[in-house]
């Protein structure tokens, strides 16, 4: 669990990451390795989200037992990107 002030720098260090990560597979050349960037940052705006709702995004996660909140067009967007990496053999749900 994370206090606010955590959150908020956790948040701002995973754009970070999230950046650099983007960076160096865009010079791998691999797109669908690229497209985990997408993923993540899909992530980090669910938690960015969650976090200006008062949610503690640390805690969501199915070993804590609450859900990430996430809005329709981000499970689109999810499959987008797992489609195009692992050849639609993986689907995300909207539950």
């Amino acid at each position: 669990m994370m206090t606010v002030d955590e959150r908020e720098t956790a948040l701002k260090q995973m754009e970070q990451l999230v950046g650099a990560f983007y960076g160096a597979a865009a010079r791998i050349g691999n797109h669908p390795f690229l497209e985990f960037a997408g993923v993540m940052t899909a992530y980090v705006k669910s938690c960015q989200r969650a976090h200006e709702a008062g949610v503690d995004f640390t805690e969501c996660n199915r070993h804590a037992g609450s859900e990430l909140p996430m809005e329709s067009f981000e499970i689109t967007y999810l499959n987008e990107k797992l489609d195009c990496i692992f050849g639609g053999r993986i689907q995300a749900v909207a539950v």
